[in-house]
């Protein structure tokens, strides 16, 4: 097995230690974790924090929530298609900010991290407008029936997604929150005459 083949192993081992544990996590813990020897960690890594850089590394990629939302079979309806890409763009977000979370209360500065200060042209951060070209693609087919390009459709997803981190939904209320948030981007906020109104 290649170094890199190895670092690869010992990233995908600590990543979940590490969001549940935080940095405090032992190289022996990370060791069993990874099935290799202690010694092993430190013959591809420089020390605890070049794993750490890693580690984070690896939780912003967005290759596998990317190719899921691409996965999505087109021909399905409109919003069971944003439906299921929501629920993956919210798993990745989950994930994330656990990590983020539980690291901001030690030295290292998840948000001083290269890919989380990386900037794409139009301003936002890389790995966040991945998401939204996937979403984009997803949709395109829909073109025609949209006001507004695929891609700002995209973008006005992934903002009322994020509105739910601002909620204290549990899990099971999720896909509801979903489907309400899908519901509002397709068809809008107001009610129709006769329909019962939110009070």
């Amino acid at each position: 097995m290649s170094s890199e083949q190895r670092r690869d192993e010992i990233v995908r081992a600590t990543l979940p230690l590490l969001v549940e544990q935080g940095p405090n996590i032992t190289t022996r813990s990370i060791a069993q974790a990874a099935e290799v020897a202690e010694g092993t960690i430190f013959r591809v890594f420089t020390d605890k924090n070049e794993l750490l850089q890693a580690c984070v590394s690896e939780a912003f990629r967005t290759d596998e929530a990317c190719e899921r939302i691409r996965g999505i079979p087109p021909g399905d309806d409109l919003a069971d298609r944003l439906s299921r890409a929501s629920s993956i763009v919210l798993d990745y977000f989950h994930r994330l900010g656990r990590l983020v979370h539980n690291l901001s209360d030690s030295e290292y500065d998840v948000h001083r991290h290269p890919k989380a200060e990386q900037r794409h042209s139009e301003g936002g951060p890389q790995f966040v407008r991945d998401l939204i070209d996937a979403c984009a693609e997803l949709v395109a087919r829909d073109e025609h029936r949209f006001r507004m390009p695929p891609g700002d459709v995209a973008r006005m997803l992934l903002g009322l997604l994020m509105s739910t981190r601002f909620e204290t939904t549990p899990p099971e209320g999720e896909q509801s929150a979903i489907e309400s948030r899908i519901d509002v981007l397709l068809n809008g906020v107001l009610a129709e005459p006769g329909q019962h109104e939110h009070r």
